[in-house]
């Protein structure tokens, strides 16, 4: 199941806002220390240590980015895997005997409807409750093909189980990939103790010129520093705020369902002509 962290449910904007304002007092920090030993000697020996520390900074950046761009990645990829694999499933009940085969077609419309996302109220019950239910359609549809092993031959009935399985696969993949799969904990602590280092190091550098902060000049500099690191945490979070993995691959088999099937006076789910 989903667990909401702090980081989690806060707006991307507040967390750029105390990031911004984290790294300005990193900042300050550095350059009110600095004012106490104020030396341009001292400035000149600290500057390939500031610039050695922002080198090592632009390096794990790198390598924090990567991660979470290729995670976001992933949980897109896996959106269109599932869409891909639900409707060869869809395609495949028509291996089933009846009535499984209308059955089967009701549970998998109702799960490509509960697997649209739709979590702008409250994300951590909707999306529990979407993984519960989701995992108690699997349960029913996996029952139907049992149930219709004895008036449905063997080997078409293997063809529909391995889709059956790649949909229960998948639904996993996403959940242990999409809620789970985060940027370890020790990777988040060394970014945040290199950009404190690198910042309050800088911040020294300036101080020790005694020429004044230059705003003009550290404010972008905190900015950029900021909205690197807030795209990182935006990419790393499940739900986003801004940066959102797109439903279209299931909307667009979901509103292909309503074209294609329909459900007769009796009830029953056919192919329309």
């Amino acid at each position: 199941m989903y667990q909401e962290s702090f980081i989690d449910s806060l707006s991307i904007f507040i967390i750029l806002g105390l990031i911004f304002g984290a790294i300005a007092l990193m900042f300050e920090f550095g350059y009110r220390l600095a004012l106490r030993f104020p030396s341009n000697e001292f400035s000149q020996s600290i500057s390939p240590m500031a610039t050695g520390l922002a080198s090592l900074l632009a390096f794990i950046l790198a390598i924090t980015f990567s991660m979470a761009a290729a995670k976001s990645g992933e949980r897109k990829q896996l959106v269109l895997t599932e869409a891909n694999t639900v409707g060869t499933t869809i395609l495949r009940t028509g291996l089933l005997a009846e009535p499984y085969r209308s059955r089967s077609r009701e549970l998998l419309r109702e799960y490509v409807t509960l697997r649209v996302v739709d979590y702008k109220e409250d994300p951590k019950r909707v999306i529990n409750n979407i993984i519960k239910e989701s995992e108690a359609l699997q349960l029913k549809l996996w029952n139907q093909a049992i149930d219709s092993h004895g008036s449905t031959s063997p080997e078409l009935l293997l063809l529909y189980i391995n889709s059956l399985n790649e949909v229960i696969d998948i639904h996993t993949d996403r959940v242990n990939k999409g809620m789970r799969g985060r940027i370890p904990i020790s990777i988040w602590f060394t970014l945040g103790l290199l950009t404190f280092l690198t910042i309050a190091l800088n911040g020294v550098q300036v101080g020790a010129q005694n020429k004044g902060r230059a705003l003009v000049a550290a404010l972008p500099f905190a900015l950029a520093f900021s909205l690197v690191l807030t795209l990182i945490v935006e990419l790393d979070r499940p739900i986003r705020s801004i940066i959102e993995i797109s439903q279209q691959p299931l909307v667009d088999l979901r509103n292909s369902l309503d074209k294609v099937l329909y459900t007769d006076d009796v009830g029953q789910l056919k192919i329309s002509e």
